[in-house]
């Protein structure tokens, strides 16, 4: 089965690159890309960091229309499809405590200003320069929590010229987007731009419960506007505002029965996934909930999306004063002052059934709400002395006040009212300063040092039962390394660096037990990377690798206890991991009207914890009936799906291009080798054509998933439940976009 799966993207590509008549086009070098990962604009050739960047040019020509289209272009980076998050893991260290009021491993920035990683599903993308993927830690550079990674999405600006475009897509299930923008001066020293996208669909899951409707709903609408002034020859201010509003209907949630129709016994994992196995409503006389295998487009929930329920809405808003000035011909200053906020409500269905638990014992039928604002400041100057060192020196500081209300309605006392009502405050500073220091005509030494402080609180309210805890953390991460360049096209690096997660508070469902609240300590990695970065001198093949190891201290992580009569969630320190691993990206012009881009990545990340460490997770077998079997921490693999390969073939005839991108991941499953948690293997392919018409029209057309593949994007089952729940992948979809630049 497997090989039918890989035979398809070799298939695939074979027939693109074969059966294509050579015409050329004016391609004859592949596209340079500049970048600001050090805080300073370079060629993405010549920064000493494993990344993927895609240009907005990129994104407009391959048709990508989110930030999932771009990190399935990049390898070791696995972003899932949830119901209400977008997990996002980068080499292996994932965020294992997802918490409403918390943050990722990831660093997610958009114009260069920190967001939380709950900000990402609202976000589209929306009139894009370009898309920065940083692997590893960037602690001495942008800091606050980029153990793993960092995605910075960096908007177009105010243009000199004017210029503009607008684009309409149709597709499947009623999809209708569309994304204008327009640019250019208003006076001799002020310019502006201004980009708005809406986006909406009819929704393509059927409710098969007794409410109806439809799940799977998009509203989106998001807005940006830019006024660019000269301060001075020297100095620009560039003021941003940006605002989004999602009002959707959530994807909802599949199920699995975990019990056998004729025994009531936990099924084997294969069986529970090909949905051969029931509910345990017989246990109380109820019924049996089995509705065989699953599929994306049918649901079976008492959710009815027409009285409001299974909503999933986001609204946020941002401000930004960027000043530019430069203060000498070497030396550059850079002050950036944000405002974020952000509202978000969903009402998920977890049982993923109309009956619950047990044929209707009970439902989870959840409401959450989570909520921040935040105050940034960053400070810095760079710039290159007369000794030829390139220097960067720097001030941040982070307000924020996050809150979060979560309840499951039958558990709700009184009813109607929040189980628990958090917030959670955070003041940090930091002073970071980075350097490179040519040591001889061909190898250079870099090197960065960032110290920070933060003070952490959470006050906490959870049926009549009030909570309070405190952080105050201190981290100095470093990074050293070398770059040595034997010619211009060739580059060697190697680097060790560091960086830390802070500290933070279980603050989801805590039904009354504050001991749940306690807050874990920092995360901190050590990470050593060697990789190369290899252009031909033609222009015609690029080569990027890297090799890298990390040691993850303190690996924060939510587990269950099962000794509860409710399932309360505990965040723990779950003990040390090492990660191991590489990734490869090719990209290749064979001929002037033929691109191939190929990228793989591999990691071997692996938990190591105390040998008592365990969790209590599905119905559980034998004595463990109710309660959930015991999966030891201990060596367990982590951090997702261990493979992933990525392409894309482009190629143009005159003036039509056609397109195959895919993506291939393995599957995973949960800590200590549940095979119930589980996160399905894939292979996408995506097909795309493109038209350049008169006066800079375009048309294009697509298929996404164009296989239909079916897949578990993810499933897990509490301790003591009858079913898991989670969700398959999207499905295949079709859409035509016209547009028109000017």
């Amino acid at each position: 089965m497997k090989i039918m799966k890989y035979s398809k993207i070799f298939l695939l590509s074979g027939i693109l690159i074969l059966t294509m008549p050579i015409v050329s086009f004016a391609q004859s070098a592949i596209e340079e890309i500049i970048v600001t990962a050090s805080k300073r604009e370079q060629n993405l050739q010549d920064v000493s960091i494993s990344m993927t960047a895609v240009s907005g040019d990129m994104i407009d020509n391959f048709g990508f229309e989110s930030n999932l289209d771009v990190t399935a272009q990049a390898p070791n980076v696995f972003a899932d499809e949830g119901s209400y998050s977008a997990g996002l893991t980068i080499r292996g260290n994932s965020t294992s405590n997802p918490q409403l009021a918390g943050e990722g491993n990831v660093a997610l920035y958009f114009d260069d200003v920190y967001r939380p990683t709950a900000y990402y599903p609202g976000n589209q993308l929306l009139d894009t320069e370009r898309v920065e993927i940083m692997r590893g830690p960037q602690g001495t550079t942008f800091g606050r929590n980029a153990v793993a990674g960092l995605i910075h999405v960096i908007s177009r600006k105010p243009t000199v010229e004017n210029e503009g475009y607008v684009r309409l897509e149709l597709g499947s299930h009623g999809t209708q987007i569309f994304e204008g923008a327009v640019s250019g001066p208003l006076t001799d020293s002020l310019r502006g731009r201004l980009a708005i996208k809406s986006h909406k669909n009819d929704g393509f899951q059927d409710n098969l419960g007794p409410a109806g409707g439809t799940h799977g709903v998009i509203d989106h609408f998001a807005a940006r506007g830019h006024l660019e002034f000269d301060v001075s020859e020297d100095a620009t201010l560039l003021l941003t505002f940006e605002t989004s509003d999602a009002d959707d209907v959530g994807k909802a949630f599949n199920y699995w029965g975990l019990l056998d129709p004729t025994t009531l016994a936990q099924c084997e994992a294969e069986r529970i996934r090909a949905g051969e196995c029931v509910g345990g409503g017989a246990y109380f006389g109820l019924p049996t909930f089995a509705p065989g295998p699953q599929d994306v487009t049918k649901v079976y929930t008492e959710h009815d999306p027409a009285n409001g329920q299974g909503l999933y809405t986001m609204k946020t808003e941002s401000a930004i004063a960027k000043l530019t000035w430069q203060l000498s011909d070497t030396t550059e200053l850079v002050s950036i002052t944000a405002y974020d906020g952000q509202d978000r409500f969903f009402n998920p269905d977890e049982d993923a059934s109309v009956e619950g638990l047990y044929g209707g014992y009970f439902s989870y039928d959840d409401h959450y709400t989570s909520g921040w604002s935040q105050r940034t400041q960053e400070t810095r100057v760079s710039g290159i002395n007369e000794n030829g060192v390139e220097w960067l020196m720097g001030l941040y500081y982070f307000d924020t006040v996050r809150d979060a209300t979560s309840m499951i309605t039958d558990f709700a006392y009184p009813p109607g009212s929040p189980d628990t009502v958090a917030k959670i405050s955070a003041e940090s500073y930091a002073v970071f300063g980075n350097f490179g220091k040519s040591i001889n005509d061909t190898t250079k030494l870099i090197g960065g040092l960032r110290y920070e402080d933060e003070d952490k609180e959470a006050d906490v309210l959870s049926l009549g039962v009030q909570g309070n805890e405190t952080l105050e953390e201190s981290n100095t991460s470093l990074k050293l390394g070398l770059e040595h360049r034997p010619s211009d096209d060739l580059m060697y690096f190697g680097t060790v660096a560091t960086a830390f997660r802070s500290g933070n508070f279980n603050t989801d469902l805590l039904f009354g037990d504050m001991s749940a609240l306690v807050g874990v300590s920092t995360e901190e990695i050590l990470s050593f990377e060697i990789g190369v970065k290899s252009t031909s001198q033609d222009g015609r093949r690029r080569i990027n690798a890297t090799i890298f190891h990390q040691n993850v201290k303190d690996k924060q992580g939510v587990v269950y206890d099962s000794e509860m009569s409710t399932p309360v969630s505990r965040l723990v320190n779950l003990g040390d991991a090492d990660i191991s691993g590489f990734e490869v990206e090719l990209t290749l012009l064979p001929t002037e009207n033929l691109m191939i881009s190929l990228g793989y990545g591999y990691i071997d990340a692996v938990l190591n914890s105390p040998d008592s460490y365990y969790y209590n997770a599905n119905f559980g077998t034998g004595a463990n009936a109710f309660a959930g079997d015991q999966f030891f921490m201990n060596g367990s693999k982590i951090g997702g799906p261990d493979s992933n390969f990525n392409g894309m073939v482009v190629y143009q005839l005159d003036n039509v291009t056609l397109q195959a991108d895919f993506n291939w991941n393995t599957d995973s499953t949960g800590l200590g080798g549940n095979e119930i948690t589980y996160t399905g293997d894939r292979t996408l392919v995506n097909l795309r054509a493109f038209w350049e018409l008169s006066d800079g029209w375009e048309l294009s057309a697509f298929v996404e998933n164009a296989f239909d593949e079916e897949y578990i994007d993810g499933m897990y089952a509490l301790a003591g439940s009858d079913y898991a729940y989670g969700n398959m992948g999207m499905p295949r979809w079709f859409g035509f976009k016209v547009g028109r630049e000017f």
